[in-house]
């Protein structure tokens, strides 16, 4: 009988990832985004890949024990140097001398185009780097109503600020804001007061650290159902489809009653059912008035105040 050798055991498939990201530039030329491109991608690997099944891999191929052994200093050289990149533009924000209208050039700056292969663009990356949040965050403690986090994208978060140009006088109030994106970085672009709600505790334990690192005084996180807050003294409400259903249609009611007693804009994106049609029903009513529809954010309904339009 003809001999049979044993059928050659397929290559790993964190092997690729892992040559790919370790021939990456040196990182001390590298900016806040490309570090935490680079950070993710290492990260990825690490968190996917089983222990039982790594030992496996060395066992067959030897030869790969060095390449992860490799793989984890370079993931420890691009965690440090995303933290001092990170601590600097921290630093700078802390002690003024990084002003809110520089910040937000410097992100806006960087662009607002998805990257080829990655659901993300330059500016997101800077942004996400800086305050270490990752663009989808599940939680333990989240209320049957409430959503999987989803860092609002920075286009998005740059459409609400040229539409409602926040000053001194005005309060914003990110609905369900989750680790704290959007509230982080208008409060850090703007001379606004920023009040961030979220009832999942780890959501906002994370944001209330991430926001101390920047000191930014015209911040605050408030871990409360968003239907025990009274927000009669905000000025301007974004929603990125934070919760739905009763609470939605509670949150609508209360944004009515709002906007009849003072001018509000409510930036609320999601979708029609179950959700935007709260809103319309507080139209209807006569307390919010619906700006027209822009095919760029066509999930996004811009509401302001019928009284006063």
């Amino acid at each position: 009988m003809p001999s049979t050798s044993p059928t050659p055991r397929s290559v790993p498939w964190w092997v690729e990832r892992a040559e790919s990201l370790l021939s990456s530039k040196d990182v001390r030329t590298l900016d806040l985004g490309a570090l935490w491109e680079l950070f993710e991608g290492f990260s990825f690997v690490r968190e996917n890949v089983e222990p039982d099944l790594l030992l496996i891999d060395v066992r067959d191929r030897p030869e790969l024990r060095a390449l992860w052994d490799a793989m984890e200093v370079g993931a420890l050289s691009v965690t440090e140097a995303l933290d001092a990149a990170g601590d600097d533009v921290a630093q700078q924000l802390r002690t003024g001398d990084l002003a809110p209208a520089h910040f937000r050039e410097r992100w806006e700056g960087l662009g607002f185009t998805e990257a080829a292969g990655r659901a993300s663009t330059a500016a997101d990356d800077w942004l996400e780097g800086l305050l270490r949040i990752s663009r989808i965050t599940t939680g333990q403690n989240r209320p049957p109503f409430g959503q999987v986090n989803m860092a609002s994208r920075a286009r998005r978060i740059s459409d609400f600020l040229s539409i409602t140009s926040p000053g001194q006088h005005d309060t914003i109030y990110d609905l369900g804001c989750g680790n704290g994106k959007f509230a982080i970085t208008v409060a850090a672009s703007s001379s606004a007061r920023v009040k961030g709600v979220e009832y999942g505790q780890t959501y906002v334990e994370s944001a209330r650290r991430n926001g101390e690192r920047f000191a930014l005084p015209n911040l605050e996180f408030i871990h409360a159902d968003v239907r025990d807050v009274d927000l009669s003294d905000g000025t301007a409400f974004y929603l990125y489809f934070p919760f739905w259903g009763e609470v939605a249609h509670a949150v609508a009611r209360m944004l009515g009653d709002v906007a009849r007693a003072r001018d509000i804009t409510v930036y609320a994106s999601g979708p029609r059912h179950d959700y935007g049609e709260y809103f319309l029903e507080q139209v209807s009513q006569g307390a919010l008035s619906l700006a027209p529809v822009r095919q760029d954010f066509a999930d996004v309904m811009v509401l302001r105040s019928a009284a006063f339009a």
